[in-house]
């Protein structure tokens, strides 16, 4: 019996194990502090709708620091390198109004060999947003200062005001837009390239070489006709090198191969000159 008695005992003991609770010294009563809970944009409002006031803010810290047009404009560039040829085109083709649907076609144009998740109004919305651009009449006026009367209409003899149409959208670069494109200027870039790095100038000719080709020319044949070089061993560098600092000065561009645009092949004469 003594030892049944323990062995019932030992029993007790390991089912008041089972009830420890190992948080029950720590207090959670904060947590029905109203005080404490943060809003989202799923708490209700009035009438249970969910609180619009509380949806996620968008916020670029760049765009947010840029107090002027052409602080955004060149924030924006900057951090599109790669697409420096297409938000160019967007400013070229705006230097006079020109329509949406006109716009589009030409950005699609541009972006062919761009992977990029971007519609061409995305494009267009960031130059707007930089203020690069902005939607405008037939004459370059802005949408915000066009004033658009309503329309008479009779019916029945009684006279009535019709909300008259919107009128058409097109988009025209802003001052500081056209400044920024007139402001770039591939050959100087491209002569800066190479006073930065001296000691490459004759791979960034036969890079330029290459790419002039009718076609273009891939990049495993480039950095097979330069990789050899004893001046790319130390430091070790290959053809994207190159190619990326040529495509960021403007003197070449990817379309299905790479291709020396007419900056690149001005420039190439005057290396080769």
């Amino acid at each position: 019996m003594d030892d049944f008695a323990t062995s019932s005992r030992v029993f007790e003991d390991d089912n008041d194990a089972f009830d420890f609770n190992p948080l029950e010294d720590f207090a959670f009563d904060d947590i029905d502090d109203d005080d404490d809970i943060v809003s989202g944009i799923l708490d209700d409002g009035p009438y249970s709708i969910p609180n619009a006031d509380n949806k996620p803010k968008f916020k670029s810290v760049s765009f947010d620091n840029a107090e002027t047009p052409e602080e955004r404009i060149e924030t924006l560039f900057n951090q599109m390198p790669t697409q420096d040829d297409l938000l160019l085109g967007i400013l070229d083709a705006s230097q006079t109004p020109i329509f949406t649907d006109d716009l589009e076609q030409k950005v699609e144009e541009l972006k062919q060999h761009h992977h990029s998740v971007y519609s061409p109004m995305s494009y267009c919305r960031l130059l707007e947003r930089a203020g690069a651009i902005e939607q405008t009449n037939n004459e370059g006026l802005p949408l915000k200062e066009v004033e658009v009367e309503p329309d008479k209409v009779v019916v029945e003899g009684v006279e009535y005001w019709k909300v008259a149409a919107a009128p058409d959208v097109y988009w025209t670069a802003t001052p500081a837009g056209l400044a920024h494109f007139q402001a770039y200027q591939p050959m100087e870039l491209l002569r800066q390239m190479v006073q930065n790095e001296p000691q490459y100038e004759e791979i960034f000719r036969m890079v330029l070489s290459a790419t002039a080709a009718d076609g273009g020319e891939s990049v495993k044949n480039i950095d097979d006709l330069v990789s050899d070089d004893p001046i790319l061993q130390s430091p070790r560098r290959y053809a994207m090198y190159f190619i990326d600092k040529l495509e960021r000065a403007g003197g070449i561009q990817w379309r299905g191969a790479w291709v020396a645009i007419q900056a690149g092949k001005d420039f190439l004469a005057e290396l080769n000159a």
